[in-house]
């Protein structure tokens, strides 16, 4: 007599499993393309010679004008331990009201979790072979980098489409700023990606396990959406314009210029697109 519910019952646990492995997929590979972008930084501007060298002329290579050097000190001083609360505290708010509590966690787990591997890893971990003081991974990076993708996940679906060029915008101002304000070489913002792309994983992992029993929504058009967050990275570079910033006068090449912001403003757009896209899938 139980035969005919022994079958249905397997299969309704095979499912399960497969959808909780497709479910996980995204954030595992999350976590490994993290890991990989801090490990290839640190190879290539805290070891190698060569990479210290073109670190360092890729960071020299942009300019500012005097004005547009002091308006860059404004916002990157403005990057302070308060701010971090208040923004941490406002993203928790905007999940628990939509009564996501999951939601409000996964945000604590990525902005906490990533600012701590910041200050561990440049400070008790990395150093560079010639000997410099280290700053690797951007400190001032992972905090508008971790507060933008928080934001994009707490954010309801219907508020991604302001949320996601807005968080593009004000990551890649941050952390490209500390380049115009030679404050960062362009790996140390690099690595701070490779560490926000990790914990966004292992976020999106206890969000994903913690509401498993959710119907995954049906995106209306993610893709769109979640590369918003190319268009405000793009905007960075008219408002650096406008303000003046140029190739340096030192160590002029507008070649490594261009490379020095434009690889920072993929690297977050990437960032934000994914953890967008995953989060019209999977958490409405």
């Amino acid at each position: 007599m139980t035969a005919p519910t022994t079958r249905p019952a397997t299969q309704r646990l095979a499912a399960g499993s497969t959808g909780a492995a497709r479910s996980l997929a995204a954030p595992v590979a999350m976590v490994v393309v993290g890991v990989a972008v801090i490990v290839a930084c640190a190879s290539f501007g805290l070891r190698s010679e060569q990479g210290i060298r073109l670190d360092d002329r890729m960071m020299r290579s942009v300019g500012s004008s005097a004005e547009a050097w002091m308006k860059m000190v404004d916002v990157l001083t403005s990057v302070t331990v308060a701010s971090v609360a208040v923004c941490l505290i406002g993203c928790a708010t905007v999940a628990l009201l939509r009564g996501r509590v999951a939601l409000a966690a996964s945000a604590a787990v990525l902005i906490v979790g990533s600012n701590v591997t910041t200050q561990v890893l440049k400070y008790q971990v990395f150093e560079r072979t010639d000997h410099v003081a280290n700053s690797s991974p951007s400190g001032h990076t992972t905090v508008s980098l971790s507060i933008a993708v928080a934001a994009v996940l707490v954010a309801p679906a219907v508020w991604r489409w302001l949320v996601v060029p807005l968080a593009g915008f004000v990551a890649t101002f941050v952390a490209a700023g500390t380049i115009v304000g030679q404050w960062h070489r362009p790996s140390d913002v690099v690595a701070a990606v490779g560490v926000v792309l990790a914990w966004t994983g292992a976020a999106l992992a206890v969000v994903t396990l913690a509401q498993r029993r959710r119907r995954p929504r049906v995106p209306d058009a993610p893709a769109a959406r979640s590369w918003l967050a190319l268009v405000g990275s793009a905007l960075v570079g008219l408002v650096f314009v406008a303000w003046g910033v140029r190739p340096g006068e030192g160590d002029v090449n507008v070649g490594l210029a261009v490379v020095a912001l434009g690889s920072i403003g993929v690297a977050i757009s990437v960032a934000i697109a994914w953890a967008a896209s995953y989060a019209d899938r999977r958490l409405a």
